[in-house]
């Protein structure tokens, strides 16, 4: 819950601002407030239990805003909306506030902003995504039946691993975005790229740790808010603006794949570890040298997609095929390795 400090720090005060019901100090308290002294705290400030509901297969605690009334109520006062749901899931923490304030909700999108918060999506009509490491938040427009409009800001705060709990290249999968990685490596070993697939082809990327031996590059399915990881790019020659323009040595990448690939491991040695032989394209197709995505052993080459290099490629007449059995050019000696992995994220999650 500490981790939502900022963000909640500019909704109370922006609710300050037109109630006076909050200050910056009740706030700072709230944020260190035990979950089951939260419910305590909201009540004496006017946010009464409403209710509870279930979503995603969690428990979502419901509290209104409820301001006692002072002598007789004009007609003419505005109903003011408020109302905040919290969520606590297993690595995850998600407190929503919704409002029928507009002005109240534009101040809280430029708090955030100016406490730095990433946004790529800030013209989006549907949802605007702000991001800071472990938090983030999505603003929406709500549209009620009876055409009243309410003002929602979801603040998500994940728990991130630990460094040393990442030993191979698929544990990196699990940052779920740039800003997750800046979170847990930190801002010096996280950078903002661009991936060249093609001189036409180009995507936004995000390289962990540039220019060293542990450099990874994201290649993200959300390219406006560098989030949800497509796949993850080892080893290569890491056509990035950044690295591509590195006049200095990187040494040979060293991470591995829970399989046990690593880059500039022999052809001998990666059947053997496969248990059997597989086919790879030829030096002329789409994807040369590209092991076909397929499972024949060991690897699942379908989401560990493996690209082969090759010290002499004329030396055999068979890298001119649609496609090579390895086994097959095995004895050749064309010094064929490893050059690259691309990694996807498992279905399974």
């Amino acid at each position: 819950m500490r981790g939502s400090v900022l963000f909640l720090i500019s909704f109370l005060l922006v609710c300050n601002a037109h109630s006076q019901d909050f200050s910056a100090k009740d706030f700072l308290f709230a944020s260190a407030v035990p979950s089951k002294k939260l419910e305590s705290y909201l009540t004496r400030n006017h946010f009464l239990p409403g209710g509870s509901k279930i979503q995603e297969g969690n428990q979502v605690n419901i509290y209104r805003f409820l301001k006692p009334q002072k002598g007789k109520k004009k007609k003419d006062t505005l109903h003011i909306s408020r109302t905040i749901e919290i969520c606590r899931a297993k690595n995850n923490f998600s407190f929503t506030y919704i409002t029928s304030l507009k002005k109240e909700f534009d101040e809280s999108l430029l708090e955030l902003k100016e406490s730095g918060f990433f946004c790529g999506n800030e013209k989006d009509t549907t949802g605007v995504l702000f991001q800071r490491k472990n938090i983030t938040v999505l603003a929406s427009t709500l549209k009620q039946i009876d055409d009243d409009t309410l003002y929602s800001l979801v603040i998500n705060q994940q728990e991130l691993p630990l460094p040393e709990t990442i030993q191979f290249a698929e544990d990196l999968l699990q940052f779920y975005s740039h800003e997750y990685l800046v979170g847990v490596f930190g801002e010096s070993n996280v950078i903002k790229d661009l991936y060249y697939f093609s001189e036409k082809d180009v995507a936004k990327c995000s390289v962990l740790f540039p220019k060293t031996s542990r450099q990874a590059v994201f290649i993200w399915e959300d390219n406006v808010n560098l989030c949800k990881p497509a796949y993850l790019i080892i080893g290569g020659n890491m056509n990035t603006t950044t690295i591509s323009n590195y006049d200095g040595v990187i040494g040979e990448n060293v991470w591995n794949s829970k399989a046990g690939v690593y880059s500039g491991m022999s052809l001998n040695s990666l059947m053997a570890l496969n248990g059997n032989s597989f086919k790879f394209y030829g030096k002329n197709s789409p994807s040369p040298y590209m092991i076909v995505p397929e499972n024949t052993g060991a690897i699942n080459f379908k989401t560990n997609r493996v690209v082969l290099g090759c010290l002499n490629p004329s030396g055999s007449r068979l890298l001119s095929n649609t496609m090579i059995n390895a086994d097959e050019i095995l004895s050749d000696n064309l010094g064929i390795y490893v050059y690259m992995m691309m990694i996807l994220p498992s279905t399974s999650k």
